[in-house]
């Protein structure tokens, strides 16, 4: 009997010492307390166990997702989005990025090419000039790094991904500069246009 005590003592101990986390350890909140944020998630998770595929829950909940660093959390809810509407290239561009945010770059960059494809040749939602280049960027983006591991070699990848987002500076107009004076036309009061 006291054998058996001292063993569910013992046992007590150890599941505390392996459950209770070490005192430097800081424990946050995966979602901020007590924020409108929180609330949305809620909402937008109850919308997506009610309808599975419900694009634009599925792409918004992924979004706020993406914001909080929670890319994994962002891939589980494009999932039923993904199975639903594979002809849909918002969906797969969010994947892309999720993908790209949790170092799986192969797996990124392929969702990148079926979404330039898809908004090239007939996607289930119109895709303008603005979208595809933004994909068409990323996807060449990617294909620099498809075939590194982000995770053994991050600073090579680092440097892939610079020499691919080629930086542009692109100046004010002469009216946005600071100093220039160019003021606003006046109305001609005759015939009520602007000169």
């Amino acid at each position: 009997m006291v054998t058996r005590v001292l063993d569910l003592a013992i046992l007590l101990l150890l599941a505390a010492a392996i459950l209770i986390p070490r005192p430097d350890v800081k424990v946050k909140p995966a979602l901020p307390p007590d924020s409108a944020v929180r609330q949305r998630v809620a909402e937008l998770q109850t919308q997506l166990v009610a309808a599975r595929g419900d694009v634009e829950a599925a792409l918004e909940l992924a979004d706020i997702f993406m914001d909080l660093r929670h890319p994994d959390w962002a891939l589980a809810s494009l999932e039923g989005a993904l199975d639903a509407h594979p002809d849909d290239y918002r969906v797969h561009h969010l994947a892309s990025l999720a993908l790209a945010d949790h170092f799986e770059a192969g797996h990124a960059y392929a969702e990148a090419q079926k979404a330039l494809t898809l908004c090239e040749s007939g996607s289930s939602v119109a895709c303008g000039e603005t979208e595809r280049s933004r994909l068409d960027i990323l996807k060449n983006t990617l294909e620099r790094i498809k075939n590194m591991d982000m995770r053994r070699d991050p600073n090579s990848a680092k440097e892939q991904l610079i020499k691919g987002l080629r930086l542009t500076f692109i100046p004010k107009k002469a009216a946005e500069r600071p100093g220039t004076k160019n003021p606003p036309a006046k109305p001609d009061h005759k015939s009520g246009t602007h000169p």
